[in-house]
């Protein structure tokens, strides 16, 4: 146990060593040292064999006999067993330091267990001395008892600090299993203490230093705990839990003398701990909690202070505090009044939901509610009433309202509370329902509780029950009861008198206990009818009579039976099933147990006896109507009858049986009953019986007991002895005809039928009865008596054979016989084999079985099973043997196996029972069993969880010495030493001559590796054996079993159908094909698996010891020779070992390589010796590669010693041996050999010259090719070493092999020769990295580059490398026919991502060039730059990507075919990309002039790409491609925009797509600004007209309408903004032609954004736009007019063939005519502007000739709309002459022009003084139908059209001659016309007015011919007038008599038509008077009088009124004498003003 002197593992603070831990704690060792410790088995066995059991003999003082003798030790002895155990516990502490490390765990788990068995055997010791001295009284000298105490604590305080100082090495478990309670108090404290410090390290010195008093205070001091709390902390949890556990065992060791403070601080620790620390309680609940437990089940009051802190608590602990108090042994608590007040209070002022009403719930469960040790209540009774009371007021409070059916409640499986609301997920009120229930149940509450039960004494109850009524603690049970709870019914039946008084109970008690019945509460019944019966048993009348209590007890029963009252009609019995949740009969086998209880309780003395307590139950269940049908009645009828059996008791139950029996057949009732039953017997029914059918299987002892009843009444009837006397008499009868005339002789009231004899009942009932059963026995001796009955002597007949055989003579009682015969040999071989046997499956046993009862069943002993098989083989005897039957058996002279003493018994009709058979024993423990359900469901047991350690009392003198010797006992016995046995050296040893003699170590070597060999051979012979065994085994297998033919004939029966049976089984003869073994075949195997196990075992075993002596010797050879070498390196052991190397390399062979010892063996020989002699030497490599290259299987041993590097002259003709080599299954021994090849030490070493290098290259070239374009995978290692060679021989010395290498890359990829990972190695040392590597420098391709300092390539190399480039592939494209046809992507697909990331970064290193030139050179021309640069990109990439040209044969070959079009694709885009980057470098180097990149791009394109009969998918790459350039920096020209409209022309139809779209993204704006100069150049105006062009050429191409973001909509979105008005006619015309031609007429009317904007182009392009000051259209007149000529052919185009409605016709004609009205030709005159205008409104109205009758109608009215709403003034007159000139129908042009003329005097005309001069100039009447248009104006209404031609024929010709002509017309159209409207009605005035004024010019003349006309034109006037101003039309039949239509003029004209009618009535009164002159009087004439008061009468009218003031006016004019016919015109103007203000065209005439 001592520490070595090297401790290496020390730790502590002087050491300086560290000690690494890993995360669990413990050391990681440091393996250079950890070999030379011991191994904990080691220490084990050594410590095993130190002898402790007789140490500690010793140590106590145990004599040479081995007694042991406590109370004989004197105090000294103790001194010194104190001393003794000092010492070893030091001693053992050694140990504990000493091997504190994680590997010796279990070897310090035993010292810590022997430091353990140390203190206990002292301990022990120890208290066996203080008992004995304490129980003497004598002083102990010299030392006293309290000095031995004071001492023992120390020796334990020392065994402690030992303990605690090893942490984490898992001994602290020992700690808590000490023996504490021999400890004093004060030390208990101060270890108590000491373990709060653990963590400090400096536990001696506060040993010493502090008092236990001082440590008192300090450990309830609260930071004390906090401190502690950190100290837990910072330990490990097994720790934590062994120091808890430690402080539990301190608080349960004393049971006397009890520190409570001590045990109360221990309590609340664990429990703070446990669960109110936050970083603890997680980990130590469940600890807590078991500890908690097992100190309260030593201090039961320690729950008080723990509820006391759990109430303060609560809060923070919550659901935890349910598991704590579930946990701790509450049922030995006896809480005070103030703890039940708390608990009271968290159960009724909670919630249910809330924890302290579930810990109340949880506390008074577990509460013990039974009797103590002495028998009486554990709490007193008054504590079980209030706590009754109190769960009622918690049940009416929570549950009122939601009363729970005893259904549910007793459904639910019986768990605790916590479990129902924690683990089973129930609502809390279902939870709180059942535990309420539960709980009340459990309370005795009745004084039947105190006394009926067994083995409890009578406890005195008060004589003085209270009353429910009467005491006011019962006001909640009072409210419940008649609120009808069933809970407060349960505690009214059992606290008040209600369930104590007989008569109260009968008037009150019965309706409770029906409510219970009625609300499922069936547990509850049973444990009511517990409490009532007893008081009944005595006065059983008082229930028996009364109909309530049997109702309620059928209810029950039904109830439980699964069949409840009621619920049948309602749902199906599975439903029942389901909502019971549980088997139904569970409450009837707890009523069964509770009446068996009470039988067993009525045989003890002073009491009512059994007989009482079964007449009644016997009584009360079949007082109901067909009681014997009901299952449950049944079962409990069973168990009356079982237990009347076993009380001897069955004479009762008979008498009510027998009774009822006769009642049954008719005795004892009325007549009417009598003659029913017998007509029901007659009718073939069986006479009924208490056992409906034959026999019960299951309650047999009811059955027995009826069938005895039935065999009195039998017997008493006489009726078996009188059919027993007529078959024997008359020997030809039959059973059936003997009872017939039994009953005819008896003269019964009726006869049972014959099944109902007993003979048979007995046979039946034998038969179904379980194997098992007790009475079996005695049901076959009942049989037996009645089979072997001899009624011979009855009847004075001889004794003759017996009568049973009788009684069997049908078929079917013989069947039954059989049937006996085997039941009876079945129950013989059961009890035979229970009679072998522990436990045998009973077959149908009723009690319950021991899974069931949860006790072991009941076992019969094996004598019994053995008499009951003789038995039952005697029965089978008598059964079988026929003799018996004849009567000629002599009984005596029987074998003795037939049992003749009671074979003659039987026969003699003795009925005794054979009780020797009964298993009585069974019988009594069934029922014991019984009643223990019941005493389990009242009685409570309380067993100690588990969990609970309650350490036995170690202060208990008698314990302590059986612990000692128990102890002493499980000592392992010591064991001895082992022995040492001394070897020989098992080889011999090397000499040191033969290291120096190669020819001796070669042979030495050769002897041993000849084993070695053959030891390999031997195994691989072996192995090539079991794999052909098992070859053959696997090819022999199959023919083990073959098919042979079978033929086979089955039987089928079918079913029947239509309720016919089968008529005969259906024969079918099957053939298949049979399985059959081979035995041949099967012994081939058997002998083939022998021989395979006999390989086997061979070659398990192990290798012969000359073998292991061979590889020892060679390996000592080898070891031995290589010290001396490295000791003293000298050549001739050099050679030796050289000799050596390849002498065992000779031996290696397929044998050694496959047999693993003797490879492992070899490998580490040749490792050894190559390392060593070969490794670096420069003579051995060639020797050493070609044993390699000889021999392949050899490269991986030998080519770790290949050192090339070592022979530099050679390096290239060895790299050449293996380049040579080459070939594609020796990949990696290449792979091996190349890696030994360091190029770059041997180039920078040896420095060789180019010609070797070139020499190297190509050596590298050929095995680059060798393995062609696709390496295999397996080759991919040696081949990337190759490419890595490669580019190491390119950067040395760079430039010198780069032609060299660039060459032959080229080459070999023309060939596909060379992978393209060569590419991609060659382009990675040279710089050369894909764009996206550019930026970012972390990608691998850059790898290269970011090594290299410098770029590789310099200026000058890349414009080389980029003309040999071009020259080399263009030469390679026309070399070959294939080339030229397929281009070069045929051959060059698989280099292609290579080649391209080559020629991007040669185009960007030349524009890099380029620009630093160009920056260094500002004189230099940057347009002669770039197109030279465009060029050489266009040469470098022309043999790719171009058509080319032979010179020979001019023929086009194209660049690639369509399947190479994605890597062609890719290389267009690069393409694409340099030009890009070609017009990003020189785009702001330019001047303004100079042709651009990507102008001469898209030149090179149209020249190159545009061929007629180009591909489509090159185009497509083309496209695709060139789309992603910046083309809205292009800057087209006139030579770019003829080359487009070239490609329109001749070109395919994409490439004019491409070119339009790229052209639609030019910014125009930018290209056409010189249009807004005031003197554009040509150039532009040309521009601008192609653009034009352009534009119309491209918007009918659907591509590029439709594409997303479309430049082309963009553009034409632009069109206002450009300069259109530089566009000349002739260009227009030209455009329109090309849009006529191109374009479908429905373009006018689509919907279409691009459709919609060409039109806009077109008319702005036209001038038809709003103009700006800057823009001047000189020719916009002619372009307008040919657009609109263009709209108006397309939309009678579109007229024509029907494809445009009237109404879109008519929007789109409106849309023209609005355009033409805002058009406004610039710097025009008036006469010029209205001609431009009026031939636009011609080329419109020219729409009404072309179109169709209808839809010119339809336009007729459209125009004249138009007309009317947009246009007045001086517009009007461009379209009036239009009217007139252009439309072709003088119908339209009559309407037309009417329009016209009323618009132009439309108000809010902007020149109203115009007057009609404008209107006579621009109506020109059609010459050639002039008087078509004029009748025409007269039929419309045109009449100031009408008015404007005679104004034109007075202007044409002023004479009085025409004037007189016009005034005619004109009276002629007067006399025509009648408006047909109010609209026309005012222009008629124009006519009145131009009459008047004629007429006076023609009066003047003093012509009386003349002025006779111009009279008849007036007297004309003003009859027409008259007639005008009529109310109603004249016309017609009704109009003559005065009923025609109403006028449609209006009141006014009416007014003006009479106010004029009268004027000229009275200044023309007569044909030949006229009134040229005012007189001073006026004479009027009748008619003039007529028409003056016909006027004035008007206002009289109501619709005059309103022009009451103008006809007042009138009449005062016309009556005016001074007014004459010259003021016509004046009194014309007068009306006219009044009347009509607003109409202007009336202005010339006012």
């Amino acid at each position: 146990m001592k520490p070595s002197e090297q401790k290496p593992s020390s730790s502590g603070p002087a050491s300086g060593t560290w000690t690494l831990v890993d995360e669990g704690g413990e050391e990681d060792e440091d393996p250079e040292t950890s070999w030379l410790l011991l191994n904990e088995d080691d220490l084990v066995i050594l410590l095993s064999q130190f002898p402790f059991h007789e140490l500690f003999q010793h140590l106590l003082g145990f004599k040479a006999k081995g007694d042991y003798s406590p109370e004989t030790t004197r105090p000294q002895e103790m001194m010194k067993i104190f001393a003794f155990a000092n010492s070893l516990v030091e001693l053992l502490a050694v140990g504990l330091e000493t091997f504190n490390r994680a590997r010796y765990r279990q070897f310090v788990k035993r010292i810590g267990y022997m430091i353990r068995m140390t203190l206990g055997y002292v301990s022990d010791h120890w208290a066996q001395f203080v008992s004995h001295s304490r129980g003497l009284g004598l002083a102990q000298q010299p030392y006293s008892v309290e000095k031995l105490q004071v001492e023992f604590d120390e020796l334990f305080l020392r065994a402690v600090l030992h303990v605690l100082k090893a942490k984490r090495l898992g001994i602290w478990l020992f700690m808590s299993e000490m023996p504490f309670g021999t400890l004093s108090v004060q030390m208990l404290w101060k270890l108590f203490y000491l373990m709060h410090q653990v963590e400090s390290g400096n536990l001696e010195k506060l040993c010493v230093a502090l008092p236990p008093a001082e440590c008192k205070k300090q450990l309830q001091d609260p930071e004390h705990f906090v401190n502690f709390e950190k100290c837990l902390s910072s330990m490990n949890s097994s720790e934590e839990i062994c120091l808890l556990t430690t402080f539990a065992q301190m608080a349960q060791a004393r049971r006397t003398n009890v520190d409570e403070d001590f045990i109360k601080i221990i309590v609340l620790e664990i429990y703070e701990v446990s669960y109110i620390t936050l970083s603890t309680r997680e980990t130590f609940s469940k600890v807590g909690r078991e500890l908690l437990g097992a100190i309260t089940a030593v201090h039961p009051e320690i729950i008080s202070i723990l509820l006391d802190r759990v109430q303060d608590t609560i809060d923070q602990v919550g659901m935890v505090s349910l598991y704590l108090f579930k946990e701790l042994p509450l049922y030995l608590w006896r809480p005070s009044a103030s703890e039940i007040a708390v608990i009271r209070d968290w159960l009724l002022n909670y919630n249910l939901t809330v924890v302290k009403n579930k810990l109340a719930c949880v506390i008074l469960e577990g509460l013990n509610w039974g009797f103590g040790e002495q028998g009486t209540l554990h709490l007193d009774r008054a504590v079980h009433a209030e706590v009754a009371l109190m769960v009622l007021e918690a049940y009416q409070k929570y549950l009122a309202q939601k009363p729970y059916a005893g259904l549910l409640s007793e459904s639910m499986k019986q768990v605790s509370y916590l479990a129902s609301i924690v683990r089973y997920g129930e609502t809390p009120e279902t939870s709180f329902n059942q535990w309420a229930w539960n709980l009340i149940l459990r309370l005795k509450l009745h004084k039947n509780d105190y006394g009926i039960q067994q083995n409890c004494p009578t406890v005195p109850f008060s004589s003085t029950v209270p009353d429910m009524t009467e005491s006011p603690t019962f006001h909640p049970l009072l409210k419940a009861v008649k609120a009808g709870m069933p809970i407060g019914c349960y505690l009214a039946l059992a606290m008040t008198a209600v369930g104590h008084s007989i008569e109260k109970f009968c008037a009150e008690g019965i309706s409770l206990l029906g409510i219970l019945v009625q609300s499922r509460h069936l547990r509850t019944v049973v444990h009511v009818l517990d409490k009532i019966l007893p008081l009944f048993y005595p006065c059983q009348y008082y229930l028996l009579k009364n109909e309530q209590f049997l109702s309620h007890l059928l209810l029950f029963l039904h109830l439980d039976s699964g069949v409840p009252q009621g619920v049948t009609q309602q749902v199906t019995h599975k439903v029942a099933q389901h909502l019971t949740g549980a088997s139904h009969g569970d409450n009837m086998k707890l009523l069964n147990s509770m009446i068996q209880a009470h039988i067993s309780v009525s045989t003890q003395p002073n009491e009512v006896g059994p007989v009482a307590v079964l007449e009644f139950w016997v009584q009360a269940l079949i007082s109901q109507h067909l009681w014997y049908r009901e299952q449950a009645i049944l079962f409990l009828m069973d168990h009356l009858c079982k237990t009347a059996f076993e009380l001897m008791q069955e004479d009762c139950v008979q008498k009510l049986l027998y009774q009822q029996h006769k009642n049954a057949l008719g005795y004892h009732c009325d007549r009417s009953l009598l003659s029913s039953l017998v007509s029901w017997i007659v009718a073939g029914n069986i006479t009924p019986s208490f056992v409906e059918g034959l026999a019960t299987p299951t309650q047999v002892w009811f059955a027995w007991t009826v069938l005895n009843v039935e065999s009195i009444f039998e017997e008493d009837s006489q009726l078996r002895r009188v059919v027993e006397g007529e078959l024997v008499i008359n020997s030809a009868f039959t059973p059936d005809q003997a009872l017939k005339k039994a009953q005819a002789q008896l003269k019964l009231p009726i006869v049972p039928s014959l099944q109902r004899l007993l003979i048979y009942r007995w046979a039946h009932q034998a038969l179904v009865t379980p194997s098992d059963h007790p009475l079996l026995p005695l049901i076959w001796q009942k049989f037996f008596l009645l089979y072997l009955h001899r009624p011979g002597p009855q009847y004075g007949l001889p004794i003759d054979g017996c009568i049973g055989r009788r009684f069997f003579q049908s078929p079917a009682h013989i069947n039954l016989l059989k049937e006996m015969k085997r039941r009876l040999t079945e129950v013989a071989d059961f009890h035979h084999a229970a009679s072998k046997a522990l436990r045998v499956p009973a077959e149908g046993s009723e009690g319950p079985s021991a899974s069931q009862a949860g006790t072991p069943g009941y076992l019969t002993s094996p004598e019994l099973h053995a008499e009951l098989v003789r038995l039952f083989n005697v029965y089978i005897l008598w059964l079988e043997d026929e003799n018996f039957q004849k009567g000629d058996t002599y009984i005596p002279s029987l074998p003795k196996h037939y049992d003749i003493h009671r074979l003659a018994k039987v026969m003699q009709n003795q009925q005794d029972l054979w009780m020797e058979y009964l298993n009585m024993e069974r019988i009594h423990y069934e029922f014991q069993e019984t009643v223990g359900l019941w005493m389990q469901a009242t009685l409570e047991s309380h067993s100690p969880p588990c969990s609970f350690s309650v350490q036995l009392d170690v202060t208990d003198p008698l314990l302590a010495k059986e612990r000692v010797l128990s102890n002493l006992r499980k000592h392992e016995a010591p064991q001895p030493p082992l022995d040492l046995h001394p070897m020989r050296p098992p080889v011999p040893v090397i000499s040191s001559a033969a290291l120096l003699s190669q020819k001796d170590a070669t042979r030495l070597v050769c002897t041993d590796l000849n084993l070695l060999q053959q030891q390999a051979r031997t195994a691989a012979l072996r192995e090539s054996q079991q794999v052909a065994l098992d070859s053959e085994l696997l090819d022999t297998m199959p023919k083990q079993y073959v098919n042979r033919e079978e033929q086979t004939t089955l039987h089928l029966e079918c079913r029947g159908s239509g309720g016919k049976k089968c008529q005969g089984a259906a024969v079918v003869t099957v053939q298949f094909e049979g399985m059959h073994k081979n035995e041949a075949i099967n012994q081939q195997l058997h002998v083939l698996r022998k021989e395979v196990k006999q390989l086997q075992a061979e070659a398990a075993k192990p290798p012969s010891l000359h073998v292991v002596e061979a590889a020892v010797h060679a390996e000592n050879l080898i070891t031995a020779l290589v010290n001396a070498y490295k000791l003293q390196p000298t050549p001739g052991a050099q050679k030796v070992g050289i000799s050596l190397f390849f002498t065992v390399v000779d031996y290696v062979c397929d044998e050694t390589q496959r047999h693993p010892p003797t490879r492992q063996f070899f490998t580490s020989c040749i490792e050894i010796l190559g390392q060593v002699f070969i490794s670096g030497t420069r003579s051995e490599c060639r020797k050493v590669l070609e044993t390699i290259l000889k021999n392949r299987r050899l490269c991986s041993l030998l080519s770790p010693f290949f050192t090339p590097n070592a022979a530099p002259t050679e390096f290239i003709q060895l790299y050449e041996k293996v380049v040579k080599f080459l070939s594609e299954d020796n990949s990696d021994m290449i792979f091996m050999l190349l890696t030994k090849f360091d190029l770059k030490q041997w180039l920078n070493a040896t420095k060789p010259p180019l010609s070797d290098r070139t020499r190297l290259l190509e050596s590298i070239h050929l095995a680059l090719t060798a393995w062609g374009l696709e390496p295999d995978e397996d080759i991919l290692m040696p081949f990337n070493l190759f490419c890595k060679h490669w580019t190491y021989l390119l950067l040395y010395q760079f430039p010198d092999q780069y032609s060299d290498i660039l060459r032959l890359l080229m080459q070999s990829s023309a060939e596909q020769l060379l992978s393209p990972e060569c590419w991609k190695a060659t382009l990675r040392a040279l710089g050369c990295c894909a764009p996206n590597c550019q930026q970012g420098a972390a990608s691998a391709e850059s790898s290269v580059l970011q090594s290299s300092p410098d770029v590789l390539l310099s200026d000058k190399q890349i414009t080389e490398t980029i003309q040999w480039l071009s020259n080399f592939f263009y030469k390679l494209r026309l070399s070959t026919l294939d080339f030229k046809s397929f281009g070069l992507f045929s051959k060059w697909s698989p280099y292609m991502a290579d080649m391209k990331t080559l020629l991007g970064y040669l185009v960007k290193r030349l524009l890099d060039c380029e620009m630093a030139c160009l920056a260094q050179d500002p004189s230099a021309s940057s347009k002669t730059v770039l197109q030279s640069l465009h060029s050489v990109i266009i040469q470098l990439f022309k043999p790719w990507i171009f058509v080319l040209e032979d010179n020979e044969s001019s023929q086009r070959h194209y660049p690639w075919l369509e399947s190479d079009a994605v890597v062609a694709l890719s290389v267009v885009r690069l393409f694409t990309d340099c030009i890009n980057s070609l017009h990003e470098s020189f785009k702001d180097k330019l001047l303004p002039g100079d042709d651009g990149a990507l102008r001469l791009h898209l030149m090179h394109y149209c020249e190159v790409c545009t061929a007629p009969r180009m591909p489509e998918f090159i185009l497509y790459a083309f496209h695709s491609a060139y789309r992603r350039l910046p083309w809205r920096d292009l800057h087209p020209d006139q030579m770019l925009m003829e080359a487009f409209f070239k490609v329109e022309r001749g070109s395919p139809k994409s490439c004019f797509l491409f070119l339009g779209s790229v052209l639609c993204e030019v910014n125009w704006v930018s290209v056409l600004s010189d249009a807004w100069s005031p003197s554009p150049r040509p150039e532009t105006r040309s521009m601008i007209v192609c653009l034009l062009f352009m534009m119309i050429l491209l918007a009918k191409e659907d591509e590029l309408v439709d594409q997303p973001d479309s430049p082309l909509l963009n553009l034409l979105g632009q069109a206002s903004s450009l300069s259109w008005h530089l566009v000349d006619t002739v260009s227009y015309q030209s455009v329109l032609g090309y849009f006529s031609s191109h374009y479908q007429p429905a373009i006018i009317l689509a919907k279409e954004s691009s459709a919609e904007l060409i039109m806009k182009l077109l008319r702005v392009s036209a001038g038809l736009s709003v103009p700006t000051d800057s823009q001047k259209h000189l020719d916009a007149v002619p372009k307008c007019r040919a657009f609109t000529h263009q709209m108006v052919q397309f939309l009678s185009s579109l007229e024509q063939n029907g494809k445009i409605t009237l109404a879109v016709l008519e929007k789109e004609m409106s849309k023209l005519l609005d355009d033409i009205i805002v058009f406004n030709p610039p710097e025009m005159d008036s006469q010029t502007r209205h001609m431009a205008l009026s031939s636009l409104f011609m080329e419109v109205l020219m729409m009404m000739n072309n179109a169709t009758i209808p839809t010119a109608e339809f336009l007729r009215g459209s125009v004249r709309t138009w007309i009317g709403q947009k246009v007045h003034g001086l517009v009007v007159l461009p379209l009036l002459t239009a009217a007139c000139q252009s439309l072709a129908s003088v119908r339209h042009m009559a309407e037309t022009t009417e329009a016209c003329i009323t618009a132009y005097f439309k108000e809010g005309s902007l020149n109203q003084n115009l007057g009609w001069g404008p209107i006579l100039v621009s109506l020109q009447v059609p010459e050639l139908t002039i008087e078509e248009f004029l009748q025409e104006c007269l039929s419309l209404g045109s009449y100031l059209t009408l008015y404007v031609y005679l104004l034109q024929c007075l202007n044409s010709e002023q004479t009085l001659r025409n004037e007189m002509k016009v005034l005619l017309i004109l009276s002629k159209w007067l006399e025509q016309v009648y408006p047909s409207s109010a609209q026309e009605e005012a222009k008629l005035f124009l006519w009145w007015h131009q009459v008047l004024q004629l007429s006076l010019v023609q009066t003047e003349q003093c012509d009386s011919v003349l002025t006779e006309s111009v009279v008849r034109v007036l007297l004309m006037l003003q009859s027409r007038l008259s007639l005008l101003a009529e109310e109603r039309l004249g016309s017609g039949i009704l109009g003559a008599i005065g009923l025609g239509r109403k006028s449609p003029l209006s009141n006014r004209f009416r007014v003006v038509a009479r106010g004029m009618a009268a004027f000229l009535s009275v200044q023309v009164p007569s044909e030949d008077q006229i009134r040229l002159k005012p007189g001073t009087e006026l004479h009027l004439t009748p008619k003039a009088q007529q028409a003056l008061t016909a006027l004035e009468s008007l206002p009289s009218s109501k619709q005059y009124v309103d022009y009451q003031d103008q006809i007042s006016q009138a009449a005062q004019f016309i009556k005016h004498p001074g007014h004459c016919l010259q003021d016509g015109k004046s009194f014309l103007a007068l009306l006219v003003n009044g009347l009509y203000p607003e109409v202007h065209y009336l202005d010339n005439i006012r």
